[in-house]
C-alpha cells in the first residue's frame, strides 16, 4: 500500500508523541510504501538519524508555520497553531497524493480529539484518523487537586464542548472514513457529535507502543531489601503528585520504601518544600530530576514498580515503558492505563471522593510492599502483556484496518 501519515510530532530521538510519530511510519515501512508530513522543526534530526540509519520506502515533507501563529497559540491554545499547519499541509497532502496515487491517509499525532485534519476531502483516499484522546476529564473526587489550575481547567472543559459542536455542525467526523480513540472517556465524550457515516471502534485502542527489543525479563531481588518505586513525568498538576504524596502521607510507619521520581516542572520545588517539611516523607522520597530517555532503562531496572498518579491522562508512555521492564503498574482505574492495565499486571484504583482515592492508592502502595512476590508476579504478567503491545504488532493492526477499508469499505468487529 502507499501510505501518507499527518505526524506533526515526529522525533526519532524523543518519547511521547514525537515517538508515537516517529515509530508508526518508520515500522510500517518494512510493509509499506509510506509519505510523512512533519512541522519542520523536526527536519534537522530526522535527516541526521536517516543519514546514519537509512530506512527505505520512507520520504518525509516538512511544513512551516509562521513565527506569529507560534507566539499567538500557545498553552490551551495551541490548537490553534495545529489548524494553522493542517491548512498548509493539506495541500502538500494533495501533491503528494497525485503524484503517488496513495491509498489510505492516516494522521496519527496530534492525537487530540480538537486537531482533526480535514484530510478526509481529497477524493479517492480513505482517511483514518487516531487513536484520539483529549476528552479525558479530571474526576469529581480528585478536583481539589486542580486548586490553583481551574481557571485552566474551566477553559479547556469550554474549548472542548465548543470543538464537539464545531465539528458536528462542519460534519467533521464525516469526512474520516475511519476514528480509533484511545480511551473510552475520549469515545463517550464524541460520541454524540459522531454521524453513521463514520466507522469507529468500540473497544478502545492505545496509541502507544513499545519496541520489542526493549522488552526484557527482570532479574531477581532479595525480598528483604525495601520496595523502590519509580515515578516518571513533567512535575505539573495533572499527573497527581500532590495526590501521591498525600496518599504517603497516610502510609503506616513501619513500611520500608523508596520512591524515586524523576521530571522537572513547575510543581517540582513545591513538592520538594512539602517533603522537606514532612518528617514522613523526606526520608522516603528521591527527587532525581530530569534524565535522558536513554537513561529511563536503569531506573526502571532498579525499581519494583511504577506509580503514575496522574489525574487526567490520555494514556502515557511510561506505562508500557514500565511494563516492558517487567515492573507492575499502579494507576488509576480511568484513562488509557485502564485500557493497558488489570489485577493481574498491577493495581489499578478508582473512587467517589477525594479519601477514597487516598485510600484506593494507598491500599494498592502497601499491599505491592508488603505481598513481594505477588509484585514479582505481576511484573511478569506486566511483560507479558506489554508483547502484545509493540509497535510492530500495533502496524498489523492498522494495516488489517486498512486493508478492510480498501476491499470492503468496512471494518470486520
Amino acid at each position: 500500500m502507499n501510505i501518507l501519515y499527518i505526524a506533526y510530532s515526529c522525533n526519532p530521538f524523543n518519547g511521547s508523541e514525537d515517538k508515537i510519530g516517529w515509530n508508526i511510519p518508520a515500522k510500517s515501512a518494512q510493509y509499506n510504501n509510506v509519505y510523512v508530513i512533519t512541522k519542520e522543526e523536526h527536519r534537522e534530526n530526522i535527516e541526521k538519524y536517516l543519514k546514519e540509519n537509512p530506512i527505505k520506502n520512507l520520504s518525509f515533507r516538512y511544513v512551516d508555520i509562521s513565527p506569529i501563529y507560534k507566539k499567538a497559540f500557545k498553552g490551551f491554545l495551541y490548537s490553534g497553531r495545529f489548524s494553522v499547519w493542517h491548512k498548509k499541509a493539506f495541500r502538500v497532502a494533495q501533491e503528494i497524493c497525485s503524484e503517488h496515487s496513495i491509498d489510505i491517509i492516516h494522521q496519527i499525532t496530534p492525537i487530540e480529539f480538537r486537531s482533526i485534519g480535514k484530510y478526509g476531502k481529497i477524493d479517492g483516499i480513505k482517511f483514518v484518523c487516531g487513536p484520539l484522546g483529549g476528552g479525558e476529564y479530571v474526576p469529581d473526587g480528585l478536583k481539589e487537586y486542580i486548586k490553583g489550575h481551574r481557571i485552566i481547567e474551566s477553559v479547556r472543559t469550554i474549548v472542548n464542548r465548543w470543538y464537539r459542536l464545531k465539528q458536528k455542525v462542519t460534519n467533521t467526523y464525516s469526512q474520516c472514513h475511519y476514528i480509533m480513540f484511545a480511551n473510552k472517556e475520549t469515545r463517550e465524550f464524541l460520541k454524540k457529535a459522531i454521524n453513521y457515516r463514520c466507522l469507529y471502534n468500540e473497544n478502545p485502542i492505545t496509541e502507544i507502543a513499545v519496541d520489542e527489543r526493549d522488552i526484557v525479563e527482570r532479574k531477581s531481588r532479595n525480598e528483604s531489601e525495601k520496595t523502590v518505586f519509580f515515578s516518571a513525568g513533567r512535575m505539573i498538576y495533572r499527573k497527581g503528585y500532590s495526590f501521591l504524596l498525600d496518599a504517603l502521607e497516610q502510609l503506616p510507619s513501619e513500611l520500608d520504601y523508596e520512591l524515586k521520581m524523576a521530571g522537572n516542572g513547575p510543581e517540582l520545588e513545591q513538592l520538594k518544600r512539602r517533603c522537606e517539611m514532612s518528617d514522613k516523607l523526606k526520608t522516603h522520597i528521591n527527587f532525581i530530576g530530569k534524565i535522558p530517555f536513554a537513561a529511563m532503562s536503569d531506573e526502571y531496572a532498579k525499581a519494583d514498580a511504577f506509580i503514575m498518579p496522574s489525574i487526567r491522562e490520555t494514556t502515557g508512555t511510561v506505562l508500557l515503558e514500565a511494563m516492558s521492564k517487567g515492573l507492575p503498574v499502579i494507576t488509576i482505574k480511568k484513562f488509557g492505563g485502564a485500557e493497558l492495565i488489570n489485577e493481574d499486571s498491577g493495581w489499578l484504583y478508582s473512587g467517589n471522593t477525594k479519601q477514597e482515592y487516598i485510600d484506593g492508592l494507598k491500599s494498592c502502595i502497601i499491599d505491592c510492599i508488603t505481598n513481594p512476590q505477588e509484585a514479582i508476579r505481576k511484573g511478569e504478567n506486566a511483560r507479558l502483556q506489554a508483547q502484545k503491545h509493540t509497535w510492530d504488532e500495533k502496524i498489523k493492526h492498522y494495516d488489517e484496518i486498512y486493508s478492510n477499508l480498501l476491499k470492503n469499505g468496512n471494518i470486520p468487529e
